[in-house]
């Protein structure tokens, strides 16, 4: 089996006004209502990338090869990295790769879509994790962290599926109208994902941690279900009737017997979109001090105070302290 691991982060830089255009243009072609799906919030960015790269550089120098996958940009970190020992470490894919042979599905603007052919990647490795940019880093990890022999290492809870919570499925007996809540987008496309292996009931949720994923195991599903990756990547923004493709995986390996649920490890996430000051306040020194906080998400930066912003990158520059 190859020891090797690479790593594969997703980018986009949304204040690019090539890409603002991209998405202006391909909008008004095929009058698509702009949604949340296609908010300027998921495509935003504030170098994120760079603190995500630089802590796998500094904190998992174990991994061979690190891929950012894009559309026809490049982050400042690349030519940051040209005069380094890290300048051939570290590869730009274009969404044209990932996409060959589905070129009519392209432009997309859908991280859902872009992640269902990640494991396209030419010359990537059978074991590999997957990076959102707002992904890092804050403390050594191993290999083994991830994977262990032919085993995905996984963190996370088991949860109920949105509709079979008691409480709901007795809404249904109700001879009377309920206005209902529905699940959110992102927990509904992974549930989505579970059912697609078998598990209806419930599924394996995971918090915002690096994704060990196996290249094989993928292929494989897919080659046994090429018209389940054809839906999958048909849709230019978010759809409730997509996947996620993290969770197909995770509970593909669940269903084999080759997942190992461990939690010793944890995350902190921080998105100023929704957490007050204070809150962030409370979390960054909860991850300061503890030993087992080993990965850290800043979610919607670009809502930050500009006072905010600047502490949270403070906050991570130490963490990971420049190279």
């Amino acid at each position: 089996m190859d020891n090797n691991v690479d790593a594969v982060i997703t980018w986009v830089d949304g204040y690019d006004e090539a890409h603002r255009q991209k998405l202006a243009h391909y909008v008004k072609q095929k009058g698509i209502v702009r949604t949340e799906s296609a908010a300027p919030t998921r495509y935003n960015q504030h170098n994120e990338i760079e603190h995500c790269v630089r802590s796998i550089l500094t904190f998992a120098p174990w991994i061979r090869t690190l891929y950012i996958v894009t559309d026809g940009q490049k982050p400042p970190i690349i030519d940051a990295l040209q005069s380094t020992p890290y300048a051939d470490k570290v590869k730009l894919i274009d969404h044209s790769h990932i996409f060959r042979d589905y070129e009519n599905y392209l432009p997309t603007f859908n991280s859902l879509t872009i992640a269902s052919l990640l494991w396209r990647i030419e010359g990537l490795a059978d074991q590999f994790l997957c990076f959102c940019d707002d992904f890092s880093l804050i403390r050594p990890v191993a290999k083994e962290d991830f994977f262990r022999g032919d085993q995905v290492v996984l963190r996370g809870d088991w949860k109920t599926h949105h509709d079979h919570y008691w409480h709901r499925k007795i809404m249904d007996f109700l001879p009377f109208s309920i206005n209902r809540k529905t699940s959110s987008d992102h927990r509904h496309v992974q549930e989505n994902a579970a059912r697609l292996v078998g598990y209806h009931r419930r599924l394996f949720y995971v918090p915002h941690v690096p994704f060990p994923l196996k290249k094989q195991t993928l292929a494989h599903y897919f080659s046994e279900n090429p018209q389940c990756l054809l839906d999958n990547i048909a849709h230019p923004f978010r759809h409730r009737d997509q996947f996620e493709i993290i969770t197909l995986a995770h509970h593909l390996e669940i269903a084999k017997n080759k997942a190992i649920i461990d939690k010793q490890y944890t995350e902190v996430t921080v998105n100023p979109a929704h957490h007050s000051q204070a809150k962030i306040e409370k979390k960054l020194a909860h991850a300061s001090n503890n030993e087992n906080i080993k990965f850290f998400c800043m979610q919607s930066i670009d809502e930050a105070t500009p006072a905010l912003r600047v502490q949270l990158i403070n906050w991570l520059d130490n963490r990971i302290k420049k190279m």
